[in-house]
């Protein structure tokens, strides 16, 4: 029998049954309780690099974190790992939603990448990135959260109905709502000037699948970082509509990929390869109206067009990949905030990464026409 989290093991570890419920100063406190947190805190430390703005943030305990992320492979069939979250042994949940079978559920990271801090400097609440003239590093706090997709082991997007995935995506759809919405004195502004409905730090939600990606637990899981910091690649999307007439990169992108590279048009969203892959089958869903910024902006028909690109990809990658004669393994990526419209990446680990690729000259092993053709084959 597949491993899961039963409900009643569920129910013992819930804090909250949704996250609409809480307060940011509960949830605040929610975090400063988890003891078994304390020992993996990160450095709350942010140091930027001067030549392309990447952020590099520090906690040298994730080293110790667990893993069973591609271990199936070296073992016997009908040998199966434990699953640490299966057994319930992780921390408390803040929200909760039944699926057909099972339920999805968010609770906090052990292993954070930031952490709340108690005593916050005003200058750390005003701007997202304060002047650090010594390079001292700047602070960088928040909170770090994990969606698991199902409470059975086995279940991923991919494998879900469409209804259940559409659940799961209402559900991060309602955290990444709340953060923005609610913490205005605890984090900068996302926007300056702000717009027409103010919303506070940055949320950035990502999968990391496969060991190869960053996986380290194979129990199906989403990540989810709300912090005071802008990652790079949202102020890449922010200055790429600056210099486009505050056009935004998903509605250039709607406009000028090539129509061969659509791999699949849901209506109110597409799922396309675009015409820059830099790794065989690395794909975008575009949501086709570009106003949207968030998740949580999205309408009913919008939600589900983009889960049905979530599981068409997966499902797509997941069954290119081993045929390549890789283990399967990508990132995806949600692209949310000021100049980006909202698009999420699906990143594939088909090709390893070289010396020219990490001087910017990528080097890829398959052209876009006949990815987007085996991709639409497959589909």
């Amino acid at each position: 029998m597949a491993q899961q989290l039963s409900w009643e093991m569920l129910q013992s570890i819930m804090q909250s049954e949704s996250i609409e419920s809480l307060s940011m100063q509960q949830l605040n406190a929610l975090f400063h309780a988890e003891k078994e947190m304390m020992p993996f805190l990160p450095d709350s430390v942010c140091q930027i690099d001067p030549r392309n703005g990447d952020l590099i943030v520090y906690n040298s305990t994730r080293a110790r974190r667990p893993h069973d992320s591609g271990v199936r492979a070296l073992l016997s069939e009908s040998v199966e790992k434990p699953c640490v979250i299966c057994q319930g042994k992780t921390t408390g949940v803040v929200d909760v939603a039944k699926l057909s079978q099972g339920a999805t559920f968010i609770n906090k990271n052990l292993f954070p990448i930031i952490y709340p801090l108690q005593h916050i400097l005003e200058k750390h609440r005003q701007q997202p990135l304060y002047p650090d003239p010594m390079h001292e590093g700047r602070v960088s706090y928040g909170f770090h959260f994990l969606q698991w997709t199902s409470s059975q082991h086995d279940q991923d997007w991919h494998t879900l109905s469409l209804d259940d995935g559409l659940i799961v995506l209402q559900r991060l759809a309602a955290l990444e709502q709340k953060l923005l919405y609610a913490s205005e004195g605890l984090m900068p502004p996302s926007e300056i000037p702000p717009p027409r409905k103010p919303t506070h730090g940055f949320v950035s939600i990502i999968k990391n699948y496969g060991q190869l990606a960053g996986g380290s637990l194979a129990h199906g899981h989403q990540q989810i970082g709300y912090s005071n910091i802008m990652p790079s690649r949202f102020y890449n999307n922010w200055c790429f509509s600056e210099r486009h007439q505050g056009n935004s990169f998903s509605r250039y992108l709607l406009c000028d990929n090539p129509m061969e590279l659509t791999v699949r048009d849901y209506g109110e969203a597409v799922l396309v390869v675009p015409y820059f892959m830099r790794r065989p089958y690395d794909m975008l869903l575009l949501v086709k109206d570009t106003s949207r910024q968030y998740l949580h902006e999205l309408t009913d028909a919008e939600m589900r067009a983009v889960t049905q690109g979530i599981q068409d990809a997966m499902r797509a990658l997941l069954r290119i990949m081993p045929l390549l004669g890789r283990e399967p393994a990508f990132n995806l990526t949600v692209n949310n905030g000021p100049g980006a419209g909202l698009y999420l990446e699906f990143l594939a680990h088909t090709q390893e990464m070289g010396g020219f690729e990490q001087l910017g000259l990528w080097v890829c092993q398959e052209s876009t026409t006949n990815a987007a053709a085996y991709l639409r084959e497959v589909l």
